[in-house]
């Protein structure tokens, strides 16, 4: 089980990392999403913006969020850590997605991309 604080850096990590690569920058340049991501075992909640560009995340939710994201602490860490794929975990149904396709599916291109260049960095 991943505790809140290290769920939070996970999160940053990620937004950093995404941040980091002009592809990704590219791909997000259009997509307005609030994000809402929920550790259900350890009851930690996080609202990632998208808003045409780099994402920004902060502790608890949004009233309205376009996407949740709902997992266990350690299947999001390590997903945000880039140490699991995202799409094995959600084939898996280890981490839970509601919203619309289109928000589904930039999520997890956005997810891949990132998974991907972080991988090859650490290999």
């Amino acid at each position: 089980m991943a505790t809140r604080e290290e769920l939070r850096e996970a999160l940053d990590d990620y937004v950093a990392q995404a941040s980091k690569s002009q592809r990704i920058l590219q791909s997000l340049k259009g997509w307005n999403c609030i994000i809402y991501i929920e550790a259900t075992d350890i009851g930690a909640g996080y609202t990632m913006t998208m808003q045409g560009g780099p994402a920004s995340v902060a502790d608890g939710s949004t009233a309205s969020p376009d996407l949740i994201v709902r997992g266990s602490s350690e299947d999001l860490a390590n997903i945000f850590w880039c140490d699991q794929n995202p799409a094995s975990n959600y084939m898996q149904g280890a981490i839970k997605i509601q919203g619309s396709s289109e928000n589904t599916m930039k999520l997890d291109a956005m997810s891949l991309m990132i998974y991907l260049e972080v991988s090859q960095a650490k290999g």
